[in-house]
């Protein structure tokens, strides 16, 4: 059975401002952000992580069905920054009380 994850990435553009990307892969969380690294790194300027100087993956989500996956993304993408980062201070709340 294949997964589907919504992602998001930490951006930081050449002015040093901080940005969420929010992404949907079939691949693993890992396997997409090394695509958004290698943008980086050649400075693809159409894509939007491209643009940036720095990219790490800091949130996820997995889902059995793509249909789901896509649904979460378009939600999440119309949230504010504010929804995002607690998202992510969620997931590192988790983090650290799994160790």
């Amino acid at each position: 059975m294949s997964k589907h994850y919504v992602y998001l990435l930490e951006c930081k553009g050449n002015d040093n401002e901080k940005t969420i990307y929010c992404g949907y892969t079939s691949r693993t969380p890992n396997a997409r952000l090394k695509d958004h690294l290698r943008n980086v790194r050649t400075k693809k300027k159409k894509h939007y992580t491209g643009r940036q100087k720095f990219v790490r993956l800091v949130y996820h989500e997995k889902y059995e069905d793509r249909k789901t996956a896509l649904k979460r993304e378009k939600e999440i993408k119309k949230r504010g920054t504010k929804y995002k980062l607690g998202l992510i201070d969620g997931m590192k709340n988790i983090s650290r009380n799994k160790s």
